[in-house]
């Protein structure tokens, strides 16, 4: 198998950068910064439904609301050696060479200080050998994430180190941004709350005719989980020399909360435990506010809905509706690591 070449190397420095919990720990020095990003979002929403179907001479409506609270406490490192590059510069070819030198120096200092020494493939069939090890360590994850994260996190570090051998040199200038990322063991909390209501009637092709429904969800989870620890979704920079806005954050991760769903129509409920969603608009924004931010700050807004709040998209019709977001934040340095219970410092 052929390594994948230059274009390739976009996507794969996406999705393994924000594993590097692994290589960060492994290069970690003495100087390491800690620093905590704490979001308390909050989303207030109402909207209605209506649907004129000529095969069903009647209409079909809804109105529903929705309350939501999200609290999120995500720590991050950074190994406080300020960086020329910015990992998340808006300008998309000098963010992918921030993300693609930064990997290869991680790569090199994981190796080495694991006692080896970094040898780059240099034929086809050491970039043959090279993927038929990426496989066979892949296959030996047997499909846990974790592991499966840190794998891909560590061949796309020597690819990004093979296709720029140059990024293993020295700057010539002083650097100036300090990347913060996932560190092993780092612990993450969140907790979720959620209430929505949705009622009306539409068309039951059964009884064929118009029936009363109402949809209830709700759910109060803390840490819900996609099987990856919180912080190994962030990617953030800080950079000291802007006093206005200093932090940049690439993607707010808001957790999937699980709670109960009831459905009632034709007098018969039923009930489902299942995750519970978010307003598409409603995280875009907020991802949006904190792309490039201050250390700290709050801001809210008003979105428009055109899409459902329970997000079955297979209803037709139109909705339409506002919710109410905002959303605070802080960045703040803390003394001490924050690990999980069972995680060595």
């Amino acid at each position: 198998m052929r390594l994948p070449r230059p274009e390739l190397l976009r996507n794969s420095l996406q999705a393994a950068l924000v594993g590097s919990a692994c290589l960060l720990a492994a290069s970690a020095q003495a100087a390491a910064l800690d620093r905590v990003l704490t979001v308390v979002a909050t989303v207030d929403a109402t909207q209605s439904w209506e649907k004129n179907d000529p095969k069903y001479p009647a209409r079909q409506w809804s109105k529903g609301s929705t309350r939501q609270r999200y609290e999120l406490r995500v720590p991050m490192r950074s190994d406080g050696v300020p960086q020329v590059r910015n990992l998340l510069d808006p300008n998309l070819e000098a963010r992918l060479e921030a993300k693609t030198v930064h990997l290869a120096r991680l790569a090199k200092k994981a190796i080495e200080a694991s006692g080896g020494k970094l040898k780059l493939p240099t034929t086809p069939a050491e970039e043959a050998e090279l993927g038929k090890r990426m496989q066979y360590d892949q296959m030996k994850c047997r499909g846990d994430a974790a592991c499966n994260q840190e794998t891909q996190l560590f061949y796309a570090a020597i690819l990004a180190a093979t296709q720029y051998p140059d990024a293993m040199e020295d700057e010539d200038e002083p650097g100036r941004y300090l990347h913060y990322l996932p560190y092993k063991g780092c612990a993450g909390s969140s907790r979720v709350m959620l209430t929505m209501e949705i009622a009306g009637e539409r068309w039951n092709k059964t009884v064929d005719r118009l029936v009363p429904f109402r949809e209830v969800r709700n759910a109060d989870s803390r840490d819900a989980s996609d099987g990856l620890s919180l912080c190994s979704h962030f990617t953030m920079v800080f950079d000291p020399q802007d006093t206005t806005r200093p932090l940049w954050v690439e993607n707010v991760h808001i957790p999937s909360p699980v709670g109960v769903t009831e459905f009632t129509e034709s007098q018969h409920t039923s009930r489902a435990t299942e995750p519970q969603p978010m307003p598409t608009a409603a995280l875009e924004w907020i991802t949006e506010t904190l792309r490039h931010a201050p250390a700290s700050g709050k801001a809210s807004t008003t979105l428009r809905l055109p899409l459902s709040l329970n997000g079955n998209s297979t209803w037709l019709g139109l909705w339409s509706g506002t919710a109410k977001v905002s959303v605070e934040w802080s960045f703040t340095p803390v003394s001490s690591p924050v690990t999980s219970p069972s995680a060595p410092r």
